[in-house]
């Protein structure tokens, strides 16, 4: 995948909106095991993983591929670390939720 060239790309709203799905999924997988957690959870990772597939798509991979790529969950979390890393924190520099 090609992620370098998101950094160009953070002014756009989509990637601001991708930068916060990224968030959201690792702070679901990270800090939120709790079962009340399991339906947001759930939704943050079928969120993100419809947005990855269809930038996959967009940069060059098969659909079939994308999905299979995403579908394994060691892609989703690297995927979503790398983009993170490079697209950075919120617009305000603060996490939008709680602390853990």
């Amino acid at each position: 995948m090609i992620v370098s060239h998101l950094q160009s790309l953070t002014q756009d709203a989509t990637y601001r909106d991708l930068a916060l799905r990224c968030q959201e999924f690792l702070y679901y997988h990270d800090y939120a095991p709790c079962p009340e957690d399991a339906e947001p959870r759930q939704i943050a990772e079928d969120t993100l993983y419809n947005l990855l597939v269809e930038y996959l798509i967009c940069v060059g991979m098969a659909r079939p591929q994308a999905e299979q790529f995403c579908s394994q969950n060691d892609h989703l979390i690297d995927l979503a670390l790398r983009i993170s890393s490079i697209l950075g924190p919120a617009p305000t520099g603060k996490t939008p939720w709680p602390a853990p």
